[in-house]
């Protein structure tokens, strides 16, 4: 496969990913949260803070996006092995890392405030474990990226 299609198809994946989570961010949550709070009015007070710490939650997600559509343009490039792209994938590695955090962080303190189920809890979790996944697989790329742009600068030294 060509980079310039490689770089097609990432672009198109981030792309489809932030239409999905503008969509999911702006429409399907206020809506069901709405929806839940019509069937339970005693969860009134609980509809704004979830919704504002989602929000919240989703910003670090969408500067993610952001990288990865740089570091697409690298690869179309062919300019992957350098330091500015593995900068970009450990910067992507750290904003994963922090919102996950600050997520579970958030839903330990709902569940304090008694404005939570320990079952979202439960459910946040998985999610947890999916994002730090993904933060470790950024963080050994962009170290192996690292070490690969040094090996072609020594490389590009010595020719």
């Amino acid at each position: 496969m060509s980079s310039k299609t490689l770089c097609l198809l990432v672009r198109f994946a981030t792309i489809s990913t932030a239409l999905c989570g503008c969509i999911i961010l702006v429409f399907v949550l206020p809506s069901l949260g709405g929806a839940l709070v019509g069937a339970i009015p005693e969860l009134q007070g609980w509809y704004l803070p979830w919704l504002i710490f989602l929000w919240m939650v989703s910003l670090p997600c969408f500067v993610v996006l952001l990288l990865v559509w740089k570091v697409s343009g690298a690869v179309k490039r062919d300019e992957v092995f350098t330091h500015v792209t593995a900068g970009r994938i450990k910067t992507a590695a750290v904003l994963l890392f922090a919102d996950v955090g600050f997520f579970l962080l958030g839903n330990i303190l709902f569940i304090l405030l008694n404005m939570s189920h320990p079952g979202v809890l439960l459910l946040s979790l998985l999610l947890d474990i999916i994002v730090i996944a993904l933060a470790l697989l950024a963080s050994v790329l962009s170290r192996y990226i690292t070490k690969a742009a040094v090996l072609q600068e020594e490389s590009d030294g010595t020719i």
